[in-house]
């Protein structure tokens, strides 16, 4: 509009200098005519201005409204757009939404003033400045939140230079999606394996007729189980099924901590031995493929960890449920005699043996492995024992090795252990299945061919391929399985003193001097170890203690706390074998009336805060050290905490103690 007002403006003009120029003209030939000329123009020209001025004016007055008429229009579709909008500062502060905003929060934002209010998880500082989205559920709705960065310009005010941005955030209401989402993610199939662990051991001795109700019994409670909960069940072997539910179901299972697990324990049985099953399940796998192999991997490993627990496997995440019953001793030695032959075999193609156990040995760690370099010597290899830094219970034990040839190099280095190995060594990983626990990491992931022996429950996290694995969750030691392996190797084994009596030193700190998970075969070790020449004052030796080491173990039982049936205390700052005294103090603790579990927090070498746990056999610290990262067995458990203070480590010990206790109450109620 302002280009046409020039453009008529200098055609005025133009016009204005012809008409004097001819009335100039006209005054020279006769100024009578040019007078009256003058005058005609300039009534003419008075005339076509009025005229001109007014359109120009009704011009300007629609202009106007059709501005006015395209203002009101786009402020009220930005009011009203179906997509809720809110404008809000650094400080979250809200400074303008449109209508629907106001209409699909649950809140008023002129009375919150914050967006916050509507969605306590928003975390500004980790999206200011960006632009993208998330999705938030807002009391019964889904929404995705859109969000873009809206950079500002300086405020004007003299005393500022700062300059003032905001956040634009648009809610689409996706709840109706998400609704159809959930529904279909409920209805995925989960895919599963189930097995009853100990039939043979409930059964045996039974007439057919037993044998048959007792079967059929624990067989409607599994299909009774899963037809619950509408799915498929199939029996494919005599103690074996294979199983389809949907997600949903299996949530609810999660949810109520597996109750088949109870329902089959419960059963009678004419021996009393409890009836166990073992479960492996896998959701969220891209095909059913995958999730038979998964599950499959799931009961294997529930089977591994002393059986009577369901493994699950969603997508990547792993968790264990039940797993509450103290696994049964097996009587016969057949798969000790088959694994000892097993063993002999391997040796033989070995050129060399090395041999570990977990890092900061104990006696039953490094018994274990004296155990396995005296059956490598038996079978004529050389052997080698990697050990972490030098502890107490390594020291006493180097101390008394006779000075004849093998034995005074037998224990090396991390480093040196490292450089030993060689496609063709054999590598025994003892009373530890754990790859980043184990005390030369770097050996064992150079090796090719190794060997498992362990009795602690099998862990998530397991040794990758191994030629053999003898797990067995039920013996009371590593160095009671090493000993049984020792009697059933083909070549006869002559243990020395030694050797002996670290075996038997082995056996009595995990059986707590035969108290702990003792059974027969535990005794059996035992007399054969002391009739290989074990020594009861070396023995007592070993576990000897110096004095100051008696009065830190009493101040920290004089500070431990008792909390639920509990007790946890701390070991002070700068102590030497800071580990094996809080296992001994863990250890007493639980000989206290009253004291079902025990706990002691102490300062690593490393920086981290190490935990011994210890059980009665109530209370499963196994499953409690497994919430933190850790593991172990029923009754003596471990595990490491990092990047937290001693009293973060001693809050989340507690955390994780009560939790536990509180699914012990829930599970107790349900049966």
């Amino acid at each position: 509009m302002k280009g046409n007002q020039g453009f008529l403006g200098a055609f005025e003009k133009t016009a204005i200098v012809v008409i004097i120029v001819l009335l100039l003209v006209i005054a020279w030939l006769n100024w009578q005519l040019a007078l009256f000329g003058l005058l005609f123009v300039l009534v003419a020209y008075l005339y076509s201005s009025r005229a001109i001025q007014k359109q120009r004016r009704q011009l300007y007055e629609q202009f106007d409204t059709i501005a006015k008429g395209i203002t009101q229009a786009s402020n009220f579709a930005l009011q009203n757009l179906p997509t809720a909008m809110v404008i809000i500062d650094s400080k979250a502060r809200v400074c303008w939404c449109n209508s629907v905003f106001r209409d699909w929060m649950p809140q008023d934002p002129d009375k919150t003033q914050r967006l916050n209010g509507f969605i306590p998880s928003l975390r500004l500082d980790k999206i200011w400045g960006k632009s993208g989205y998330f999705n938030e559920k807002i009391e019964n709705k889904y929404y995705r939140v859109i969000y873009k960065f809206i950079e500002g310009a300086e405020r004007k005010e003299p005393d500022a230079s700062e300059v003032e941005s905001y956040m634009a955030f648009y809610f689409d209401d996706v709840t109706e999606s998400e609704q159809l989402r959930h529904e279909a993610e409920a209805m995925a199939p989960a895919f599963g394996f189930l097995m009853m662990d100990n039939i043979e051991d409930v059964t045996k001795g039974l007439s057919d007729v037993e044998y048959t109700n007792l079967w059929a019994e624990i067989n409607n409670a599994i299909v009774e189980e899963i037809d619950r909960y509408d799915g498929f069940v199939r029996n494919y072997a005599e103690d074996s099924y294979i199983f389809c539910i949907s997600k949903k179901a299996l949530m609810d299972m999660i949810q109520q901590n597996f109750p088949l697990l109870a329902r089959v324990h419960n059963i009678p049985t004419s021996r009393r031995i409890p009836a166990t099953i073992s479960i492996g399940i896998a959701a969220g796998e891209e095909n059913i493929k995958e999730q038979s192999e998964r599950a499959r991997s799931g009961l294997e490993l529930a089977l591994g960890r002393g059986g009577d627990q369901a493994t699950v496997y969603i997508g990547e995440e792993l968790k264990f449920y039940g797993g509450k019953t103290q696994g049964a001793e097996k009587n016969t030695r057949v798969r000790a005699r088959v694994v000892a032959q097993a063993i002999k075999e391997l040796m033989d193609d070995a050129d060399n043996v090395i041999v570990m156990g977990h890092e900061r040995e104990d006696y039953d760690s490094i018994g274990g492995a004296i155990g396995v370099a005296a059956m490598a010597r038996g079978a004529g290899k050389s052997v080698h024992i990697a050990v972490s830094d030098q502890t107490v219970a390594i020291k006493k034990l180097s101390d008394l090795f006779p000075t004849e040839p093998g034995f005074e190099s037998l224990l090396i280095t991390p480093q040196a252990a490292e450089d030993f190995v060689t496609d063709s060594t054999l590598v025994f990983v003892v009373d530890v299945h754990r790859p980043d626990m184990v005390a030369a990491p770097k050996a064992l992931q150079k090796a090719k061919r190794r060997v498992v022996i362990d009795h602690h429950r099998r862990a998530s996290d397991f040794i990758e391929k191994p030629l053999l694995t003898y797990l067995e969750p039920a013996s009371s030691s590593t160095s009671e399985l090493v000993t049984e392996l020792i009697q059933y190797f083909v070549d006869p084994i002559s243990l020395n003193v030694v050797e002996a009596s670290a075996l038997y030193a082995g056996i009595v700190v995990d059986t707590k001097n035969f108290v702990v998970q003792t059974g027969s075969r535990t005794f059996d070790a035992a007399s054969f170890l002391r009739r290989s020449g074990a020594d009861l004052s070396i023995v007592r030796h070993l576990f000897m203690e110096s004095f100051d080491g008696v009065q830190l173990r009493a101040k920290m039982l004089a500070e431990a706390e008792r909390f639920d049936g509990l007790a946890i205390t701390i070991c002070p700052d700068g102590v030497q074998n800071a580990s094996i005294l809080s296992a001994q103090t863990a250890d007493t603790l639980i000989t206290i009336e009253g004291i079902e579990a025990s706990f002691v927090l102490y300062m690593m070498a490393d920086g981290g805060i190490g935990v011994s746990a210890r059980s009665q056999g109530a209370i499963n610290v196994q499953l409690i050290m497994e919430a933190l990262g850790g593991g172990g067995h029923r009754t003596v458990a471990g595990g490491q905490l990092y990047d937290m203070t001693m009293e973060e480590a001693i809050e989340a010990v507690k955390k994780a103690a009560k939790d536990r206790a509180t699914t012990m109450k829930k599970e107790e109620d349900s049966e």
